[in-house]
């Protein structure tokens, strides 16, 4: 998912830095949705991301991340803004998986294999940069377009 997301809702910048490393497999990216008590309702999520100057904080927990500890980058998605319904105020960041506040924990299965992860996230810094933008079109039906 995280191809066809960056070519609809990526800039220019991150398409140029993401895409190729992305298609040839040089760089492994994860999906960063599911959390602990919310499974996967999206809209329930409590991993938050607070805007510090250029940048954003990252706290909180995914669980059932497949190849996070493989993944040079991940798709987050987090809540910034609590005020507004659940639905709403989710923005999603493409994150190094290797940046200091991101830890990565395998969730062992019982034939002792690991491909299933628990990331935690604390005080992980994201550039605005790597904050996907969602144009006012995006939420639009095909049919209306």
């Amino acid at each position: 998912m995280v191809a066809p997301t960056l070519v609809t809702h990526g800039t220019t910048e991150q398409k140029s830095r993401f895409l190729r490393p992305l298609f040839t497999g040089e760089e492994i990216w994860c999906q960063l949705f599911s959390e602990p008590g919310a499974g996967s309702d999206v809209a329930g999520l409590a991993c938050r991301a607070e805007k510090d100057g250029d940048e954003w904080l990252l706290n909180g927990q995914k669980v059932w991340t497949t190849l996070a500890h493989e993944s040079a980058f991940g798709l987050i998605l987090a809540r910034t803004n609590p005020e507004v319904p659940k639905h709403r105020g989710i923005t999603a960041f493409l994150v190094d998986m290797r940046a200091p506040g991101v830890e990565v924990r395998p969730l062992f299965q019982a034939t002792g294999e690991a491909e299933f992860n628990e990331c935690f996230f604390v005080d992980a810094r994201v550039p605005d940069s790597q904050r996907l933008a969602v144009s006012a079109r995006a939420g639009e039906s095909r049919s209306r377009r």
